[in-house]
């Protein structure tokens, strides 16, 4: 037998060790307290192995966010322009310095690293692990997570404060006889109710949420289902809970996972390559980041909206009008970087093609870097910076 033939045991099991380590560190179960059970309670057990795909994909989209958001990159710059309206470096340095810095909390938050000051947050398959509530029901013992009993139990007005009702109400004197602008208001206020916050308990955290009435995943409009992940967050962010309508994602993205494959053609857009795991990377921004720096609006998604390629020379300028995202929102907006982390990755793969349009095309001969320097801040998304909205 020949030393290459001999078992060398010693660092086939250091190996293996290394590569359990690994797993362990950065295993989205080492980092979420997942919810055992089924779905009908908000559990993932029948999602384990769709879940460690997706956590694959998250560091696989962060990775790319993060390398071309280097000063070195060659070919970042303009994917950077695109999505948050960024010149080359030198120019824009604080602002990069935000979108790498927020990038790498959240890598540092996939890889086990980054610790919340709530400890480690719930990640949940569905909205049925919160149970709906009316304010004069009995409620919740926080310490024993049993309802009160006795003649005097305590209600859940008396546990969770109620929401101030409008000022226009508060303020209406005593005895005041109803007009038709009271009237009017009343029903406006009876509507606004209906739509507003309710209370809810969740039995794993032992504490009491607001929320719209309906059941949060089997929400629809129309029929046309409108919710797929949320986070939630408790005061001060003591703590953090996920949650991922796993029976939505269909309707936003066919595949379940990052299966990119090779482009061929030019003309692709990012979001023909969009996955279902891309909704479990959008919340993770929100959970580093706080609710409260990331609040989105009925635009926050659009592709459109968040994303606008450099305009080249002679190019149509396009509606010089059209509302876009400005760079201070786009910085806490999480669906621009996962969008931009998308079109990274989808650049790094298919090397032949740039995605910083948002569609693929073949890359041309001269530098990027350099094309760059000579157009920086010019027409079309660079206005962003200039125009920052509050």
């Amino acid at each position: 037998m020949t030393w290459l033939q001999r078992p060398i045991l010693f660092p086939y099991r250091a190996l293996l060790l290394i590569l359990l380590a690994q797993c362990a560190l950065g295993s989205i179960d080492s980092v979420f307290n997942i919810k055992q059970g089924g779905v009908d309670v908000g559990g993932c057990n029948s999602y384990k192995g769709k879940l460690n795909k997706w956590w694959i994909d998250a560091r696989k989209l962060v990775d790319a966010a993060l390398l071309y958001a280097q000063d070195d990159s060659v070919d970042g710059p303009e994917y950077i322009y695109t999505f948050f309206a960024l010149d080359p470096p030198p120019a824009d340095a604080k602002y990069r310095q935000t979108v790498i810095a927020t990038l790498q909390s959240v890598k540092d938050f996939i890889d086990g690293g980054l610790q919340l000051a709530g400890g480690k947050p719930w990640l949940f398959c569905s909205s049925k692990w919160l149970e709906r509530l009316d304010w004069d029901d009995v409620a919740y013992d926080k310490e024993t997570g049993e309802k009160f009993t006795g003649d005097n139990a305590k209600k859940v007005r008396d546990e969770v404060d109620e929401p101030t009702p409008p000022p226009d109400e508060a303020n209406q004197p005593k005895g005041a006889q109803p007009d038709a602008r009271n009237i009017t208001l009343s029903l406006m206020i009876c509507l606004t109710q209906i739509f507003s916050e309710f209370p809810f308990w969740s039995s794993d955290l032992r504490e009491y949420l607001l929320d719209e009435a309906d059941d949060y995943c089997s929400k629809k409009v129309d029929g046309v289902i409108q919710h797929f992940g949320a986070t939630h967050e408790g005061p001060g962010q003591s703590w953090k809970t996920v949650t991922i309508c796993v029976n939505n994602l269909g309707w936003h993205a066919k595949k379940d996972h990052l299966s990119l494959g090779t482009v061929r053609t030019e003309g692709k857009s990012i979001v023909e390559y969009r996955a279902q795991s891309m909704t479990l990377f959008h919340e993770l921004f929100h959970v580093v980041l706080g609710n409260a720096n990331t609040e989105e609006h009925e635009k926050s998604y659009e592709l459109p909206y968040i994303a606008n390629p450099r305009k080249k020379e002679g190019e149509d300028p396009g509606d010089e009008d059209q509302d876009i995202i400005s760079t201070q929102e786009a910085l806490y907006n999480p669906e621009s970087y996962t969008l931009y982390a998308l079109a990274c990755l989808l650049g790094q793969k298919n090397e032949r093609f740039t995605f910083a349009s948002t569609r693929s095309k073949l890359k041309k001969t001269e530098d990027p870097k350099g094309k760059d320097e000579n157009n920086a801040g010019s027409g079309g998304a660079g206005r962003r910076k200039r125009m920052m909205r509050a």
